[in-house]
This record gives structure tokens, sequence and C-alpha cells, in this order.
């Protein structure tokens, strides 16, 4: 069997594990109800900031891998979803392999956001949009069950084993050169033309949103990392840039900060440059 076959495969004993059990459809259940759209116009409220000083890391690690230390150790940990704009879980009924499909593979991510609400409010607006820049909404989803291990082929846990994360599903700007495909349809047919100032200016106000919605939900653990620098194809310098700038205006209201990068032994790219951007900081 081919990889995408199996990731298909792999999604679709999620989906059923998921609905045959009744600990996973009140999960469900709690998260749809409490998850949260933040759009542009609004405000988002930040509490007191912290004390201690943040801790910051870059790590090789896949997301929810970073993210299942912190969890068991009893921390509020929120992972951001580099998310399609347009398509709940991406390509994930596909088989396709981005860092949104991992998270649905392995959780009860995937009918959170697959719902008749999210599509009217989240989803079919930015098919209408045809903007491959998209915006800066996002959702945060609290409450994620995390049942299957974060590799290439995800395995059934114990259930000592599972653990709770909180989710902001976010789009990165599509820069694609042709950003519409089966995994992101209605985003548009042309490249956008985007200077790196402009590019930079516009992943800081996105990243600023998705820093506020994190603090404002309490989240103790932020995972994020290189954000649409996969398939949307966002200089990962750049990203990292605008991480690096947002984070010292609102580090202090987290314990700590990771951003998984993970990447292969062939292509390590987007690790080198936020370990370059970031790695450093304490």
């Amino acid at each position: 069997m081919d990889k995408r076959s199996n990731n298909i495969v792999i999604f679709q004993d999620s989906m059923d594990l998921i609905k045959a059990s009744q600990k996973f459809q009140q999960a469900v259940q709690f998260s749809i109800q409490n998850q949260k759209l933040y759009v542009p116009s609004q405000a988002i409220a930040l509490p007191e900031p912290g004390k201690s000083p943040c801790k910051t890391i870059v790590s090789s690690k896949r997301s929810f891998e970073a993210a299942s230390a912190y969890a068991k150790a009893g921390k509020r940990v929120c992972v951001l979803n580099f998310a399609s704009a347009t398509n709940p879980g991406g390509g994930v009924t596909r088989g396709s392999t981005a860092q949104e499909e991992c998270l649905c593979r392995c959780s009860t991510l995937y009918p959170c956001l697959d719902t008749e609400t999210m599509w009217h409010q989240f989803y079919q607006p930015h098919r209408k949009a045809g903007d491959p820049l998209y915006n800066d909404d996002l959702l945060y989803t609290p409450g994620i069950v995390v049942f299957k291990t974060d590799t290439s082929a995800p395995e059934r846990m114990e259930e000592k084993d599972w653990y709770q994360v909180d989710i902001i599903t976010c789009a990165a700007p599509n820069l694609r050169k042709k950003p519409s495909n089966a995994m992101n349809p209605s985003a548009g047919n042309a490249p956008v033309k985007i200077s790196e100032k402009a590019l930079y200016e516009l992943q800081m106000q996105r990243l600023e949103r998705v820093f506020r919605a994190a603090a404002s939900n309490e989240a103790e653990v932020l995972i994020l990392g290189a954000f649409g620098c996969g398939a949307f194809c966002n200089p990962p310098r750049i990203v990292a840039r605008a991480f690096r700038s947002v984070q010292e205006k609102y580090a202090s209201y987290f314990d700590t900060i990771e951003y998984a990068v993970f990447c292969s032994r062939n292509d390590t790219q987007n690790y080198d440059a936020f370990n370059m951007v970031l790695g450093s900081r304490k």
C-alpha cells in the first residue's frame, strides 16, 4: 500500500474510533460547544501577564509530539494548526501529509472542524472570497483528545497515554504558484504578488492574533512552528522573524513556547531558519 492510501486507512480508522466511543463523542461535543471563531474585526481581550520568564525552544519534533510531555505534566497546551482556509482538515480525506492532516489523523480535531457552523462561518466565506492571502480568521477549539502517536504512521495509544490540547486553526498566506488545488479549493488560480516587507507585516498581524487568542484562553504552553512554510511556500526566514517580533510582545503570557519544526534529514531549511532566528532565546 502506498503512503497516501495508508494515510487514508489510518484516518478512517480514527474516525471510526471516534464514532464508536462515547468518550470521544462527549469530547467532540464539548469541543464543538466551546469552539470560538475570532474574526478580524473582533478584539481579543488579554488576561494579566505572568510573572515568570518564558522559555523558548526550537525543536525538530512534530506538533503533537512536542505537546505531549507538557500536556501529560498537567499544563494547558495550545497547538497552532497550519490550516487550510477552504477545506476542513486540508487534504486529510485524500491522504495528504502536511501538518494539519497529521493533526487530524491523530485526534478528535477533524469532526470539530467539519461542522455545518464552521462551513458557514469559516470555510465557505474563504471560498467565496477566492483570496490566496486569506484573512486573520481563527478558530479556537479546546479539549481536543490526542489518541494516536504523532508519527509518520500513527498508531492507537492506550487510554492511559491519551492527552488533551487546545487547537488554534488559522491559515497562512497561500503563496503557491497555483493556490487552488483539491486540498485548498477556491483559493484563486493566480500566484500572489507580495513583497517581502508586506508578507512580513501580514504574518505579524496574523500571528499577533494567534498569540492573543492563546493568551486569552489561558494557555500555558504554546506549540508553534513553520507556519505556511511547507505546502503554502512562505519563506521560513520571514516567518521566523515575524514570530520573533510578535513573541517579544506576548512571551510573558506563557511558561513555554516551542517551535516544533519537523523536517526530513534531507531538507532542514525550515528548521535551520527557525533555529537561527529563535533558537538561542531563553
